[in-house]
């Protein structure tokens, strides 16, 4: 009996902890710190507690929004889920896991007829999803495999770590890890190339460093040419009509003396495709010149490294988040037409007492139709933000 009253005791202590107001858990002056409340929201990854991509399943590494204004994005951990969002309806919808499938890193494009294709992490194939769009009576499929097509492999044995699309020529190029292969497949023929290395060489350093310096994203201009990164902080580029790959005489902003770690972790078009942005390791946003072959170094918007996620939103400025795995995780916007940075704060969503979410990790970024820009989660549990500019 008197163990039955002890714990009827601590039921009644967290019953009173647990029902304290939500401002006493965060000061008003925290949020101007933040991305401003009216801005920016978040979504679960399905509908919880039961029909949600799992913990350990969830961190987004992978966005992309098709032509119809519909996202798509992957996740990685114990297991890769594909999930889409319609923003006609506004919730995320879980299609399925990707069985044998651990991770999808950068790797998600849509073809202008609206199939998905997904670069796999361990084995490195090429994915194609093709089933006909959800409607809004669709359920979640948190515990079934997705139906996809296989379409192979570039380079056996090897990830892949990096995609993208020409709508135009139905033509995807990508990256290889840890070989660091310039692979193009073309949609219509159905067939894999391979043009050549970004990298030849360990990166310098101790016995122990055995990796090459492989770009994590590739950008297309209006001319149809390929660019990434590579050995040295190099650019590459890759010429359709030339169908080669070569090293340029060019490297992007580095800290001195890290040139060699230095690589391109984000890229975005100017929207003509004549300029390119460009988001570095170390933490620098470049504008290229594509035509004239030119890099403009236009400095460090935020005091970390990495500008992992980089998009054009419709208002003409540039979105881009910042931060390493043990930083704090910043959205910062850049007027191209006055040079202008603007420091938005943290990744932050406080509608408290319904739910609250702040994310430490943001790994991919996408712009839908309607101007939302989307941001994924990277962690062990992760959220879908919308951000309105």
């Amino acid at each position: 009996m008197l163990k039955r009253q002890v714990n009827y005791w601590w039921l009644g202590l967290l019953l009173v902890l647990y029902s304290q107001p939500a401002s006493a858990q965060r000061e008003a002056g925290y949020d101007h710190s933040v991305v401003k409340q009216v801005r920016i929201d978040l979504r679960d990854l399905g509908y919880p507690p039961l029909d949600e991509i799992p913990a350990d399943e969830s961190a987004i590494r992978a966005l992309s929004v098709a032509p119809d204004g519909r996202l798509y994005g992957a996740t990685s951990g114990k297991r890769s889920h594909l999930f889409m969002l319609d923003p006609v309806h506004g919730y995320v919808l879980p299609l399925g896991f990707l069985e044998g499938v651990s991770a999808v890193e950068g790797s998600l494009v849509i073809s202008r007829a609206g199939d998905v294709f997904i670069g796999t992490v361990p084995g490195g194939h090429l994915l194609k999803y093709a089933q006909p769009s959800p409607g809004p009576e669709s359920v979640p499929q948190v515990r079934k495999p997705v139906t996809v097509v296989d379409l192979g492999t570039p380079v056996e044995g090897e990830s892949i770590s990096a995609l993208a699309i020409d709508r135009a020529q139905d033509r995807i190029y990508g990256l290889t890890k840890p070989g660091g292969r310039f692979f193009s497949y073309g949609i219509e023929s159905g067939r894999f190339i391979v043009h050549g290395e970004v990298a030849e060489h360990d990166l310098p350093g101790e016995k122990f460093e055995k990796q090459k310096n492989i770009g994590r994203a590739i950008a297309i201009d209006g001319d149809g040419n390929a660019y990434t990164s590579g050995e040295g902080g190099c650019l590459y580029q890759f010429s359709p009509s030339a169908g080669v790959l070569r090293r340029l005489d060019i490297t992007v902003p580095a800290l001195p003396g890290r040139e060699p770690y230095n690589r391109v972790d984000a890229w975005v078009s100017g929207g003509d495709g004549a300029m390119l942005y460009g988001g570095t390791s170390d933490g620098y946003l470049f504008q290229f010149d594509a035509a004239r072959l030119r890099v403009r170094n236009l400095g460090k918007p935020l005091n970390r490294y990495r500008v992992r996620a980089l998009v054009l939103a419709r208002n003409g400025k540039l979105y881009g988040i910042g931060g390493d795995d043990d930083e704090m995780a910043q959205l910062f916007s850049y007027d191209p037409s006055g040079g202008i940075y603007e420091l938005l704060g943290m990744i932050d969503v406080n509608r408290r007492p319904y739910y609250s979410w702040q994310a430490y990790v943001i790994d991919s970024a996408a712009v839908g139709n309607d101007g939302t820009v989307y941001l994924g989660q990277s962690e062990r549990i992760s959220k879908l933000y919308l951000y309105h500019p």
